[in-house]
């Protein structure tokens, strides 16, 4: 891989918090078990598109897409290794430590994630009729 990943992934523009959150989800089952798979089999079919020297493929997949996507996906798996290999759990502690149930809800809205409940300060089941609305 030419150059050095380390010109793009540079640790330095992220702050303790982000760092730790970071590490947290990257010494989680779901990235070991699931998303660094995922992310390698991404990879895998790159390289086999790239090796298909067919006219039709490189209509349709040029080489420089392949060999970017390539790159950047090396570079992402090595950056996160390196995480992981740097890993302090204080870190994580400390970052997770202020993200409430509730801070996590606000952030996940303010990013459009997820929508309030509308009706959420009415009750479950209505009361009786009043006979003065009709």
């Amino acid at each position: 891989m030419p150059g050095d990943f380390k010109e793009f992934f540079d640790l330095r523009k992220l702050d303790e918090q982000q760092l730790g959150q970071i590490e947290f989800v990257l010494n989680s089952p779901a990235y070991v078990d699931s998303f660094k798979p995922y992310i390698q089999g991404v990879l895998n079919q790159l390289n086999v598109l790239w090796k298909d020297r067919s006219r039709q493929r490189s209509d349709e997949y040029p080489d420089d897409f392949l060999a970017g996507g390539a790159v950047f996906g090396e570079g992402l798996l090595k950056f996160f290794d390196l995480l992981v290999s740097e890993t302090s759990m204080e870190r994580i502690h400390a970052s997770m430590e202020s993200m409430t149930s509730e801070k996590q809800y606000d952030m996940r809205r303010e990013r459009g994630a997820v929508k309030p409940v509308v009706g959420l300060d009415q009750p479950a089941t209505p009361g009786p009729a009043d006979p003065d609305e009709f």
